[in-house]
């Protein structure tokens, strides 16, 4: 009906991804996600929100996975992208530090990751206040660090 090069199919392989991903498939996530990725990369500038979520998808797959470093080379292209498009103070890129930080967390590096998760606050201080649940999260993450 679409064909294969339309965004809703992109859409659905990212849908099905999700999917596997919830049910510990990682193999199959990871593989939904590349097709994603791949029509997306054919329909548009490397630099766009769509492709940004897909590196993210990836790179939460290979977080899962104990992959660290492919996660945060993943989530780095995902938070490269983000700032370009929306800026420095935006909650997508609060989320991308997120991350990342959590990354730094599981590997035990915990000065990167206390470094990830304080630009993360300060952005979602500036975006939601104080009183948000994602900032209140965050002051959680940084304390379970220290």
């Amino acid at each position: 009906l679409f064909g294969h090069q339309d965004p809703r199919v992109a859409d659905s392989y990212g849908n099905i991804g999700s999917v596997y991903l919830a049910q510990g498939d990682f193999e199959n996530a990871l593989r939904q996600y590349q097709k994603c990725l791949d029509i997306q990369r054919l329909l548009f500038d490397c630099k766009h929100p769509d492709i940004a979520m897909s590196y993210s998808r990836i790179g939460k797959v290979y977080e899962k996975q104990g992959k660290y470093e492919e996660a945060l080379h993943e989530y780095q292209k995902t938070l490269e992208i983000q700032t370009q498009v929306f800026g420095q103070v935006h909650p997508k890129v609060a989320t991308s530090y997120f991350n990342i930080g959590s990354v730094y967390d599981e590997q035990g590096k915990y000065e990167e990751s206390l470094e990830q998760y304080q630009k993360s606050l300060e952005i979602s201080t500036r975006v939601f206040g104080y009183e948000h649940t994602n900032v209140a999260e965050l002051y959680l993450m940084i304390g379970i660090v220290y």
